[in-house]
């Protein structure tokens, strides 16, 4: 998902279609987002997550169109001893190591508040906050847990907490740009990465699937978009965005003019924020590593329709042990009529699966950079 939001290409040109391995890196040709904005004169800042290479110094966020990066490389940190996954510190601030105490939601928050009022008043501010809560370790402000004592299975309870710690930040920083007389001038937007780990603490509302498949339970994530005076709010929109999407509408809002390339296939969806009208119906083809045992999972969308491509010995995460013994290569699914993508429906619509399975075959691809990190003893994997 940062791959894609950062480049605007999918995971399949990119490669990084899973947790990025220590020795890889979004491909350094690729033009990204903040350098596109920082042609239009905005100031960058990144804070937080940055997942997207970290053995090189041409790989770091503040070398790839970031004017300014504090947070940490890899995929995910002690959120109080801000240690990594191989017992190693991972925090910094534009590439020198800070020793730091505090929750990273906590001194993310405080860290983007100070780049809002410390801002350059000459330039507009571009910033991506990438919060590493609720992802694992799962860890909360002794407050939160309190207050959330009601939920009796403890790993519900952290989760809860987590969620509703970062919650309380945003707020802070929604605060800070009110109080800065930027509301209005103001494009937020919210989204989340993937859905919940399997066997984890979160849920998915009942859809299939999870966290690493390609099921609606991993790739359909809530998100919202917030501009005082240019959008509407209150209202829940069902039009199909992808994070795809956010890279040619950010780009556009900033009065930029898209790159003439057709290998970015995401959409200014600015319209669909205003009106609620679903845009004209186009491809989006994803790939996603699914479990490392069972091999590699693919989907192609033209809404409402999705086919699902999967390994004849993967279980393609039915519900149940007989869906998973009747799973075949390719299933069809209507997200309308069956958003939890209960019934197969390949066989009734042989026509559109094969248009579907002629836009994965079109989709370019790249070497996959995903490889099986290494993990130190104790360590929560994933």
């Amino acid at each position: 998902t940062r791959a894609a939001l950062m480049s605007g290409r999918s995971s399949l040109e990119t490669g990084v279609d899973g947790p990025l391995a220590f020795t890889e890196t979004l491909p350094l040709n690729l033009t990204l987002l903040p350098q596109h904005l920082k042609g239009l004169n905005y100031q960058t800042v990144m804070i937080g997550k940055w997942h997207l290479g970290k053995s090189k110094p041409e790989e770091m966020p503040f070398k790839r169109g970031f004017d300014y990066f504090y947070g940490f490389l890899g995929g995910f940190i002690n959120k109080y001893t801000h240690v990594d996954v191989t017992g190693k510190p991972d925090w910094q601030r534009n590439g020198q190591p800070l020793t730091e105490a505090g929750h990273t939601t906590d001194l993310m928050t405080a860290d983007a508040i100070r780049q809002i009022k410390g801002r350059d008043m000459t330039k507009p501010l571009f910033m991506y906050l990438a919060y590493d809560a609720p992802h694992t370790p799962l860890q909360a402000p002794e407050e939160y847990v309190a207050r959330n004592a009601h939920i009796s299975d403890p790993g519900r309870r952290m989760y809860a907490a987590m969620v509703e710690h970062m919650d309380a930040q945003i707020a802070r920083v929604m605060a800070t740009l009110e109080a800065e007389g930027m509301a209005r001038d103001t494009l937020v937007i919210w989204a989340s990465d993937n859905g919940p780990l399997a066997n984890g603490s979160g849920s998915t509302g009942g859809l299939r699937g999870n966290k690493s498949t390609v099921f609606e339970g991993g790739q359909r994530v809530p998100a919202f978009a917030y501009w005082p005076g240019h959008l509407e709010g209150g209202r829940k929109l069902n039009a199909a965005v992808s994070v795809l999407d956010w890279f040619p509408t950010l780009i556009r809002v900033a009065g930029g003019t898209l790159p003439a390339d057709p290998m970015l296939p995401g959409r200014d969806v600015m319209p669909v924020l205003r009106t609620a009208i679903q845009p004209p119906v186009s491809d989006l083809v994803l790939g996603n590593h699914m479990l490392r045992t069972k091999g590699y999972a693919e989907s192609a969308y033209r809404f409402p329709w999705k086919l699902v491509r999967i390994p004849d010995t993967a279980s393609a995460g039915a519900a149940s042990a007989p869906q998973a013994a009747a799973a075949k290569k390719e299933l069809l699914f209507n997200l309308e009529t069956d958003p939890k993508e209960a019934t197969n429906v390949a066989a009734a619509h042989p026509d559109i699966v094969k248009r579907l399975l002629s836009d994965l075959e079109a989709a370019p691809r790249a070497p996959r950079t995903l490889s099986l990190w290494p993990i130190a003893p104790g360590a929560v994997p994933h």
